[in-house]
């Protein structure tokens, strides 16, 4: 079972990335999560894992849809530059 603030974040990044075509920075996540950082980071770890999402590590906004993300249907995703 999923933590209701992980599918909060999930949520977020769908229709963040669905409105402006780019992924949302951690900081942009935190402020509409209303949480900290470190628990944003938290909550993208746990997302990766699951597979909702995938991640470079190192590069900003490098969040994607990962194929197993329940929102998939409803956002669109973001080509790689």
């Amino acid at each position: 079972m999923t933590r209701e603030p992980t599918r909060q974040v999930n949520r977020f990044i769908c229709q963040y990335i669905e409105e402006k075509g780019y992924a949302p920075s951690v900081r942009e996540i935190g402020s509409a999560c209303y949480m900290g950082a470190s628990a944003v980071m938290r909550h993208l770890d746990l997302l990766e894992a699951w597979g909702w999402i995938t991640r470079e590590i190192g590069v900003a906004r490098s969040i994607r849809l990962g194929e197993r993300n329940p929102l998939l249907k409803t956002a669109h995703t973001v080509e790689k530059r």
